[in-house]
């Protein structure tokens, strides 16, 4: 029995065997750029986890400098400074974080986990340019000449601060959202 297929045909099933192969090599593709994603957001977590190491001593130092006596104001710029190395330190921290965040959401991955990093990139960004808006404080207190002026600028910086700060809270709110909704893609 002499079997001889149509030529459209055998293009037919050449394309649909193509077309099986190229959907299993991204299904594969997908769990390996999930896991790829999932190493980056660790890294990323751990990167929130020193910035905001640094942050609590920013704003204890920042405490310790409001707390001390105009009579001793280079001690106070001496706070100041340190405040300020452990917001830089923070703010890198920051942008580290959402930088591994960004990488990771631009594998391929879940739709979802993809817009989840987007959130997270944003948030992150965000409270970089808070940490870098909060060292106004102490470079106020550095900077002034008197206690009207540093009260004057503080005060400026702090409104500043609060609006980044709801800025990025409301990131965070998006993204909790998302992944409360959608619990079987987020790894625990």
């Amino acid at each position: 029995m002499n079997m001889k297929m149509n030529p459209s045909h055998s293009s037919m099933f050449m394309a649909l065997a193509l077309l099986v192969a190229a959907v299993l090599a991204c299904s594969g593709s997908i769990g390996n750029q999930t896991d790829k994603a999932n190493k980056l957001v660790t890294e990323g977590n751990a990167a929130v986890q020193e910035a905001q190491k640094f942050v609590a001593v920013a704003e204890e130092k920042k405490d310790q400098m409001l707390q001390t006596k105009i009579s001793e104001i280079e001690e106070a710029r001496t706070l100041a400074k340190e405040a300020i190395t452990a917001y830089d330190k923070a703010e890198d921290k920051c942008k580290e974080a959402a930088k591994k965040y960004e990488e990771a959401s631009k594998l391929r991955i879940n739709d979802k986990f993809k817009e989840y990093l987007t959130l997270k990139v944003k948030e992150y960004n965000k409270r970089a340019e808070v940490v870098e808006t909060a060292k106004g404080t102490p470079q106020a207190l550095i900077d002034s000449e008197d206690q009207e002026s540093f009260i004057t600028r503080a005060k400026a910086n702090n409104e500043k601060v609060d609006a980044l700060g709801k800025e990025a809270e409301e990131f965070a709110s998006q993204s909790a959202k998302l992944e409360k909704e959608n619990p079987d893609i987020f790894k625990s």
